[in-house]
């Protein structure tokens, strides 16, 4: 288990908490698989894991204004130094988080002189972080969000053969 804190996201979702575990079984070591003189090796392999990301600006979740070169008078008054405000914070900003399974087999033949390595994989990624473009209407033009999900799925395969 781990747990990550960062600034750059408010109190309430400053800690973000990624598990992971793995579990594998040799499969060869059994007393059925003696048998099958021509396996060396086999295994099954199982694993999940969950990492975050922070990559946004520092304190990304505060509004912040600038304060403009230009000086300002209302009226007869004295001329004053004026702010804008340039950036819209979001308090709800929070972790990206990426979870990932995976399923595999290690087989090898022949005294190790063939091996295969498959595995199979889901990797989804939810509360993408995205600086995103916002309606001019707002006085704003960007703003950090966590918006949408990414989903990854495949096979890997591994063949190695030592041929003489």
């Amino acid at each position: 288990m781990r747990a990550d804190g960062s600034s750059k996201f408010p109190r309430n979702n400053r800690w973000g908490y990624f598990p992971s575990g793995a579990f594998a079984y040799r499969l060869s070591d059994e007393p059925f698989m003696k048998n099958l003189p021509f396996i060396t090796d086999a295994k099954v392999r199982i694993g999940y894991g969950a990492t975050g990301n922070n990559r946004v600006g520092d304190f990304s979740y505060l509004s912040s204004m600038n304060f403009v070169n230009n000086n300002y008078s209302f009226g007869d008054a004295t001329p004053s130094v004026g702010a804008i405000a340039n950036a819209l914070g979001n308090g709800d900003l929070k972790w990206e988080t990426t979870r990932q399974t995976n399923l595999g087999v290690d087989l090898s033949f022949f005294d190790n002189r063939i091996s295969l390595t498959a595995d199979v994989y889901s990797k989804k990624t939810s509360d993408l972080l995205l600086k995103a473009s916002m309606p001019i209407t707002t006085g704003y033009t960007t703003a950090f969000k966590n918006i949408g999900r990414v989903s990854n799925k495949g096979l890997e395969l591994t063949l190695n053969t030592v041929n003489i």
